[in-house]
């Protein structure tokens, strides 16, 4: 293949080679609207078997055949600069020259009939012959560690690894992991076809992809190990070569780390493992998930808020898979009644004229017409993804549902952090309005995404709280271990309170059933 394909999808009529920017191919523009324009003759140009070499490493490049001549010769223009950009950065890696052609080939498909350029977002049973740890022993960080934590601006292993260039319209850098072009056709699927229901959440996608890729370890287990599992599933597979390799690689990575032969900080092997938790949950053996998922938190939890990147991954991850077992706290469908007291207590204050007179944006944030209002409160949820391609859905993870409750208890957690400031209340209204509206999350509604942004804490440092994630995550566990219909009234009563409305099913009802559903 030695085409990419464009967003504007056509027939091939432009090519160009790696000659100077001036070169550019003479492209035919569209029908003169029934003017007849003089035909001028031209001299055809004898072979010249010099050139057959060059003819080969022609690059063509599709576009619209309505499009005028002078929109044809921009768009191979701008496609020609973009290849070399990406030869350029793959210049210091270790793919072959051969090999650039085809990364840039799998980087520019768009055969699963999204319209990537309408959004503006830029997150398996156990394998023959692979281990699965039960318990692995992981190091803890130390003093040195603790001074040099990877922040938000962690430098990539490798320099060739940079982030993406917010104008190019591909998020997704060329990375020196995929050595081979079978790796480059699996990366297609996860910046290509991986999907919810709610859409392909490419925010997601990209910002796990970055997050991960600052490490080959945790971009190992967390990408290529999740793509080569979807890929089987989509196949009707259980089983496949791509697979052994990709998870046998992530647990001896693994397994080198903690045997001290690979030299990596722990805050990567946490968000490694919660790349495997997430792949045995949904294609492998779901025993396996929560130990994974135990072992990420125990590396990450006494450290709150020291690496950002990896703590919205996992708390992400904690968030929409399914908890294996309830807890041993019998008093933990309490906290849910507590939880809902105080955002009573909250709302009632919020109502007041002179609190709205110091945050007006607090009464019209989640009124109907809003937004956000559509995205946190129940009702039927129409898929943003065409009919064709919901076959690369993932199928029936219930994130949208999962991503709503933990945004509701997330948004109600900052709210009573703030209670005793109107001033931080009204900054954080402010800043979901601008959030929805910097993401099109009115046009292109995606209850995942808005949770990551939340777990991402992007607001002004004073409305901040590395706790909040956590204390949502447990509360969000005890609430699905609720009954269907007991998980519903509680939701419905924190959308009320948002709204500054009474619920029309009360904290008392909630307290009794909840209490009925105990023996």
């Amino acid at each position: 293949m030695s085409a990419s394909s464009s967003e504007h999808g056509a027939n091939p009529v432009a090519s160009i080679e790696d000659a100077p920017a001036m070169n550019a191919p003479n492209v035919a523009g569209p029908a003169n609207d029934g003017v007849d324009a003089p035909k001028s003759k031209r001299r055809r140009r004898p072979a010249n078997p010099e050139n057959s070499d060059k003819a080969k490493n022609q690059t063509f490049y599709f576009v619209d055949s309505n499009s005028s001549s002078k929109e044809k010769r921009a768009h191979v223009m701008r496609h020609h600069v973009q290849e070399k950009r990406k030869q350029r950065k793959m210049s210091h890696s270790s793919i072959s020259p051969e090999q650039i052609q085809e990364l840039s080939v799998w980087q520019a498909r768009k055969d699963s009939g999204y319209d990537t350029d309408s959004i503006k977002e830029p997150g398996a049973t156990s394998t023959p012959g692979v281990a699965a740890e039960q318990d692995i022993p992981i190091p803890t960080p130390s003093a040195a560690d603790q001074n040099s934590q990877p922040t938000h601006t962690t430098t990539p292993l490798d320099p060739s690894v940079q982030p993406p260039d917010p104008s190019e319209k591909n998020p997704f850098p060329i990375l020196p992991f995929a050595q081979n072009p079978d790796d480059i056709e699996l990366l297609d699927y996860w910046t290509s076809k991986l999907a919810y229901w709610s859409g392909q959440n490419f925010y997601i996608k990209t910002k796990i992809w970055q997050y991960s890729a600052a490490h080959p370890v945790s971009f190992q287990a967390v990408v290529m190990t999740y793509c080569a599992r979807y890929k089987a599933k989509l196949q009707g597979l259980e089983d496949t070569e791509e697979i052994r390799r990709h998870v046998g690689q992530a647990h001896k990575n693994i397994q080198d780390a903690t045997a001290g032969t690979l030299k990596i900080h722990p805050d990567y092997i946490a968000m490694a493992l919660a790349g495997l938790a997430l792949c045995e949950d949904r294609y492998g053996n779901k025993q396996e998930c929560q130990p994974y998922l135990d072992q990420a938190a125990r590396i990450m939890r006494p450290r709150p808020g020291s690496n950002i990147p990896v703590e919205v991954f996992l708390h992400y991850v904690r968030f929409i898979l399914p908890p294996s077992h309830p807890g041993n706290d019998p008093t933990a469908p309490q906290w849910l009644v507590s939880f809902l007291r105080g955002a009573e207590n909250l709302m009632q204050k919020h109502s007041t004229p002179e609190y709205l007179a110091q945050a007006p944006q607090r009464r019209d944030l989640f009124q109907m017409e809003s937004p956000l209002f559509s995205l946190l409160s129940s009702g039927p949820r129409p898929s943003q993804v065409p009919y064709a391609s919901r076959m690369y859905v993932v199928p029936d993870p219930q994130t949208q549902e999962v991503s709503r409750t933990a945004a509701l208890i997330y948004i109600t957690a900052a709210l009573w952090d703030f209670k005793d400031s109107a001033d931080k209340t009204a900054r954080f209204m402010i800043y979901l309005k601008n959030i929805v509206e910097e993401h099109q999350l009115g046009r292109h509604p995606a209850c995942e995404t808005l949770l990551w942004i939340l777990l991402e804490q992007g607001c002004e440092a004073d409305l901040r709280n590395p706790e909040r994630a956590w204390s949502t995550g447990e509360l969000l566990k005890t609430h699905r271990f609720l009954r269907a219909d007991l998980q519903f009234n509680f939701n419905e009563i924190l959308m009320s309170f948002l709204t500054l409305r009474a619920p029309i099913r009360g904290i008392d009802v909630f307290q009794e059933e909840l209490q009925a559903s105990y023996p």
